[in-house]
């Protein structure tokens, strides 16, 4: 009986090592150039969003609700309905911050920040621009059901944010099905991207403010 347990653990341990292992130069950018070029044939997408952050401070996660909505190239409502009522919403260059239905324009040193994060979250929701060798050291696994990106930011503004971005792809419709940004204190916050609809029409008065 021993001996049958040992073999599991060892079999078990075999196929984690196994899915754990790095996709080789040419795996990658074969799957790279898929994600990019589904990427680049999206024109719109919206879907629901659920955020849990876990924090050492805190028992339980903290979980927020939202909705997403993006066109390209350079459109997005980024908004929590539960249990706090805040969007991001950026129009070209324009970037407005709505607090309790009270918008505000941002510029100067806010609306940089703020660029930099809505450029994360239109990179989370697309899958574009986020194979940026000069910005992260990139390293993609076969994670079951999903291509897994494992990305460690190089400039050092984005390290005092995160030590890591780590993206899941659908290996069938690929596109983003979540992604895992992990905190340089060690919190991670998760995002997950439900009832997804691509290249549908979107209400241009969605993205004004």
């Amino acid at each position: 009986m021993k001996r049958l347990w040992l073999s599991v653990l060892f079999v078990a341990f075999g196929l984690f090592a196994s899915a754990q292992t790095p996709l080789s130069e040419a795996q990658s950018n074969e799957i790279i150039a898929s994600l990019t070029e589904t990427a680049s044939s999206m024109q719109t997408m919206q879907c629901r969003f659920v955020q849990s952050k876990t924090m050492a401070m805190l028992a339980e996660p903290s979980v927020a609700e939202g909705k997403m909505y993006f066109a390209s190239p350079d459109r997005l409502r980024w908004e929590y309905v539960k249990p706090y009522a805040f969007a991001l919403v950026v129009n070209g260059e324009r970037i407005v911050k709505v607090t309790d239905g009270k918008a505000e324009v941002l510029d100067g040193n806010s609306g940089r920040m703020y660029q930099g994060i809505t450029s994360m979250i239109m990179g989370s929701a697309s899958g574009k621009k986020l194979f940026d060798t000069t910005a992260f050291d990139i390293v993609l696994y076969d994670d079951s059901t999903c291509w897994k990106a494992e990305m460690t930011p190089k400039r050092r503004d984005m390290k005092r944010m995160f030590n890591q971005l780590v993206f899941h792809f659908d290996k069938k419709t690929k596109i983003i099905d979540h992604v895992e940004f992990i905190g340089s204190g060690g919190d991670v916050t998760l995002i997950r991207f439900e009832e997804m609809k691509l290249n549908g029409v979107i209400d241009n008065d969605i993205f004004k403010e």
